[in-house]
C-alpha cells in the first residue's frame, strides 16, 4: 500500500458546486453558522502543505447537505478525509476506510462487497438485495452493491455520514452513506507521478496532470494508476498464486466556465481490474463436532497461517467500469443557485472457472458468474437564501437501473453446466426531496425536511435445471415519505451542540437467486427512525477538536436471509425476508489534537449495542434443532466496541529537508458474520497497524516513502459464512490482507 505524498497536497483555487473539494476556511463555528447561503465552491485554500508548520486545526468544507458548510457546523455524524490524509493513512479504497473511520466496518466474499455502519448492511447476495449504505462518486449513487468497493484515485475529500440520511442521500441509506469527490481542474499548471515498489513483486505508477486550456475559461485535469502485485496466497494444487493486483485507470476532467454565473464540469473514468481474488476459501468446520468434506475425505487441509490453499480451479475474475458525469451550476442570482448532477455507469464483472466448493476435489464449480449493471441518474438541486435567517434546497432526483447476474453451476462428473440461471432486474426510481432551515436567534437553528421516494421493480428468471427450464417474473413498487427534524444552538463561537429524529427507507425487492421451483419471494421496504444528539467543539486556540454522537436506532420489516424449506423437496433455501425489529444505540467519539508545530494526533472509538428484536429462523448447521428463536442476537458486522488512532509527526532535518513519521492503529471487538452468532463463524478482536517514513523537501516537490500495511502480518477473515451440509458443513470466507511493505517516490512539478 502506498503511504506517499500525492497530488493532494495540491489545493485547488477553482471549484464548482457539486465538485467539491477539502477546503480549509478556518471560520469559527459562529461565522460558519451565519455563512450559509448557496455559494460556489470557488475558493482560495488556505491549508498549509508542510505539517510542521500547521499550528491549528483547520475546519473542513463538506457538502453533505448540498451547500459548502464547515465540518464544525454540519449537525450530522460525519467524517471527513481530505485526499492528503487518504495518501499519508495508505488508504487506496472505500473498504480500507475502516482503518481511521468509527463504526465502519468492511468485508468481501463470492465477489460480493459487505459495508456496514452501525451494524446495518446489506441481506442477500445477489442483484435483488439492497445495500443500507449508498457510496457515491461526485454525487452520483451506485445502483449495486457489487460496484461500492470505489478506487480513491486523485480524490480530494471523502465524506461517511453514519446513520440513516433520508433526506438528502436518501438512496436506500438506512445506515449511512460514503461520498467520494474527484479533485477539480484548476487554472495552476501543475502535475505528479509516483513510482511504487514493494513485496510481492509489486510496482506501480500513478499520477496526475493539470492546468488552464483556455485561459480561466476551460481546464482540465487527467489522472491515472497502474498496480501491479503478485497474490499473496498460493493454490498449491495448481501452483499458482491467488490475491493479486492487476488494476488500471484513468481519469478526465474538465471544468469549464463560460461565465461569473454558469461553470460545468464532467468527469469520464475508465477501469479494468483484472485482480483474481479467491472466490471461496475453506476456513475450517462450522460446528465443532462435524468434519468438513476436507477431513472426511482426506484432502489437503488449507495451512491459513502461509496463506496456502488447495484448490483445483483458477478463480479468474474480470472486473470493467466505465463512468461519465456531468456537473452544472447556474448561479440565478447572489442567493439562489440550481445544480444538475447527470451520471451514467457501465459496471461489468465476469468471474470463470470458479471453484465452489474451495477443495482440491472435484465437487461442484461455477464456469461463469457475471454481473452486469448500467445505470442513468439526473438530479436537480435548488438552493437558496430566504432572508438572513432562512434557507431552503429543494430537489429531484431520478435512477434507472438495469441488473442481469447470469450463473451457470456443474456438479461433476455427470451434471456439468446443467443449472444454468439468467436473472434480470429493471429499476426506476423518482424521489422529490426539501429542506428549510430557520434561525430562531443568532445561535439558535431549527431544521425540517423530508424526501418521498418511490421505487418500480420488475424481475425476470430464465433459468434451466438440468435440462428442465424454468421461467419467473414478478413486479412491484414501494414508496415512502422521510423526514428529518434537527436543532442546533451554539453557545460560543467554537462548540455546536444539536439534537435531529430523522427516518430512513430502503426499497422492498425480490429474492434474485433462490428456489425457482417456488413462486419469486417479494420483500417489502425496510425503515428505520434514528434519534441522535451531538457535539462539536474547538478548544485551546483551534489545537483540539471533539466530536461526540450519541445514537438510537429502532429498525422495523428489517430485511434478513433466513433459511427455510421447500415443502415438496425437503431442501432448505436461504432468501431475504421482512423477519426482525432491531435496536441499535452507542455512542462514537472523534478527537484531533496538534499538541505543538509538526504533531498531530487522531482518534476516534464506537461502543455499539446493536440486537434483533422477535424473530426466529432455521439455522441450516443445526437443522435438527429446528426453528430457533433469534430474539437478542447480535446484529452481523457489528462489534461493541472498535477504535482508531493515528500519529503523525513532522520536524525539520535540514534547510531544504523534513522527515514526517506517521502511524494508523485500528482495533476492534469480535464479530459476527451471521445472525446465528456462531461462534465457529466469528472473528475474534484484533487490530492492525500501518506505518509510514517519508523524507521530503520543504516545497513538497521530491518526496520518499516507506510505509508497511498489517505490520504485524496478523491473520484474520474479513467476511465468511457458513456453508449448510447435513454432513459435512463448513466455513468459507475471505481472509484479510497480509503485511504489505514498499517504497514510493513521489515528484510533484
Amino acid at each position: 500500500m502506498k503511504l506517499n505524498r500525492n497530488t493532494q497536497f495540491f489545493r485547488t483555487r477553482l471549484l464548482m458546486l457539486g465538485a467539491s473539494t477539502l477546503l480549509c476556511s478556518g471560520l469559527t463555528t459562529a461565522e460558519a453558522f451565519a455563512q450559509s447561503q448557496p455559494q460556489d465552491d470557488t475558493s482560495e485554500s488556505v491549508a498549509k502543505d508542510n505539517t510542521s508548520d500547521i499550528i491549528e486545526i483547520e475546519d473542513i468544507i463538506v457538502t453533505a447537505q448540498k451547500r459548502r458548510e464547515g465540518l464544525q457546523n454540519t449537525p450530522i455524524a460525519i467524517t471527513a478525509l481530505s485526499g492528503d490524509t487518504l495518501e499519508k493513512a495508505g488508504l487506496k479504497s472505500v473498504g480500507d476506510l475502516v482503518q481511521v473511520t468509527p463504526s465502519l466496518q468492511f468485508g468481501e466474499r463470492f465477489g460480493n462487497i459487505f459495508i456496514a455502519l452501525r451494524g446495518i448492511g446489506q441481506a442477500g447476495q445477489d442483484i435483488g438485495s439492497q445495500a443500507g449504505i449508498t457510496v457515491s462518486q461526485d454525487g452520483v449513487p451506485f445502483l449495486n452493491h457489487f460496484m461500492m468497493d470505489s478506487t480513491f484515485l486523485d480524490v480530494s475529500r471523502v465524506e461517511v455520514l453514519r446513520g440513516p440520511q433520508g433526506t438528502i442521500e436518501g438512496r436506500n441509506a438506512t445506515g449511512g452513506a460514503i461520498n467520494v469527490h474527484s479533485a477539480v481542474p484548476t487554472d495552476t499548471p501543475e502535475g505528479s507521478v509516483t513510482l511504487t515498489a514493494g513485496n510481492y513483486s509489486r510496482y506501480g505508477i500513478k499520477g496526475h496532470l493539470n492546468g488552464p486550456l483556455v485561459s480561466d475559461k476551460l481546464m482540465g485535469r487527467i489522472a491515472f494508476q497502474v498496480d501491479r502485485a503478485d497474490g499473496w496466497m498460493h493454490n498449491a494444487t495448481l501452483d499458482t498464486d491467488k490475491n493479486d493486483t492487476n488494476l488500471t485507470q484513468v481519469r478526465a476532467s474538465l471544468l469549464g466556465q463560460p461565465s461569473d454565473t454558469f461553470s460545468i464540469r464532467t468527469v469520464f473514468e475508465y477501469m479494468k481490474d483484472r485482480s483474481n481474488p479467491a472466490f471461496a476459501t475453506v476456513l475450517g468446520r462450522a460446528r465443532p463436532d462435524k468434519p468438513t468434506a476436507i477431513e472426511v475425505l482426506g484432502l489437503p487441509v488449507n495451512d491459513l497461517e502461509n496463506n496456502i490453499v488447495y484448490m483445483n480451479h483458477t478463480d479468474q475474475r474480470d472486473t470493467e467500469s466505465l463512468k461519465a458525469i456531468g456537473i452544472a451550476r447556474w448561479d440565478v442570482s447572489e442567493n439562489v443557485a440550481i445544480t444538475s448532477t447527470t451520471g451514467f455507469i457501465k459496471h461489468d464483472l465476469v468471474m470463470t472457472d470458479i471453484d465452489n466448493d474451495g477443495t482440491s476435489g472435484d465437487f461442484s464449480d461455477f464456469p461463469l458468474v457475471a454481473i452486469h449493471v448500467k445505470q442513468f441518474t439526473q438530479e436537480l438541486t435548488l438552493t437558496a437564501d430566504l432572508s438572513d435567517r432562512a434557507d431552503i434546497i429543494v430537489g429531484g432526483f431520478y435512477m434507472n437501473g438495469e441488473s442481469t447476474q447470469p450463473l451457470i453451476l456443474s456438479v461433476p462428473p455427470t451434471l456439468n453446466n446443467a443449472f444454468n440461471y439468467d436473472p434480470s432486474e429493471d429499476l426506476d426510481s423518482y424521489a422529490v426531496y426539501g429542506q428549510m432551515r430557520y434561525k430562531l436567534t443568532e445561535n439558535l437553528r431549527v431544521t425540517a425536511g423530508g424526501r418521498y421516494t418511490h421505487d418500480s421493480k420488475d424481475f425476470v428468471m430464465d433459468a434451466s435445471i438440468i435440462g428442465t427450464p424454468a421461467y419467473n417474473e414478478a413486479a412491484g413498487a414501494w414508496g415512502a415519505f422521510t423526514p428529518r427534524f434537527a436543532i442546533d444552538y451554539i453557545p460560543t463561537d467554537q462548540i455546536l451542540l444539536y439534537a435531529s429524529a430523522s427516518r430512513g427507507f430502503k426499497s422492498g425487492g425480490f429474492n434474485t437467486f433462490g428456489d425457482v421451483s417456488q413462486p419469486v419471494n417479494i420483500f417489502d421496504p425496510e425503515f428505520v427512525w434514528n434519534y441522535e444528539v451531538g457535539f462539536k467543539g474547538m478548544f485551546f486556540e483551534k489545537k483540539l477538536r471533539m466530536g461526540v454522537t450519541g445514537f438510537m436506532s429502532d429498525y422495523s420489516n428489517l430485511q434478513q436471509t433466513l433459511f427455510r424449506i421447500n415443502p415438496q423437496t425437503g431442501v432448505r433455501y436461504p432468501r431475504v425476508e421482512n423477519a426482525a425489529t432491531a435496536n441499535i444505540k452507542g455512542i462514537e467519539l472523534e478527537l484531533e489534537a496538534i499538541p505543538f508545530s509538526g504533531l498531530r494526533i487522531m482518534a476516534s472509538g464506537t461502543r455499539l449495542f446493536a440486537e434483533f428484536g422477535s424473530f426466529s429462523s432455521i439455522d441450516p448447521i443445526y437443522p435438527e434443532l429446528g426453528i430457533k428463536d433469534l430474539t437478542g442476537n447480535r446484529l452481523p458486522q457489528a462489534p461493541e466496541w472498535q477504535f482508531s488512532t493515528s500519529v503523525e509527526y513532522s520536524f525539520d532535518v535540514s534547510n531544504d529537508l523534513e522527515i514526517t513519521a506517521r502511524a494508523d492503529y485500528k482495533w476492534q471487538d469480535d464479530v459476527y458474520f451471521d445472525l446465528f452468532n456462531n461462534e465457529l463463524n466469528t472473528q475474534d478482536a484484533y487490530g492492525l497497524l500501518n506505518a509510514a517514513l517519508t523524507l521530503g523537501t520543504h516545497d513538497t516537490s521530491w518526496s520518499l516513502t516507506a510505509f508497511v500495511r498489517n505490520a504485524f502480518d496478523k491473520r484474520y477473515v474479513g467476511q465468511s459464512l457458513t456453508a449448510a451440509s447435513d454432513t459435512t458443513p463448513s466455513r468459507v470466507g475471505q481472509l484479510g490482507t497480509p503485511r504489505m511493505y514498499g517504497l514510493a517516490l513521489q515528484h510533484r512539478f
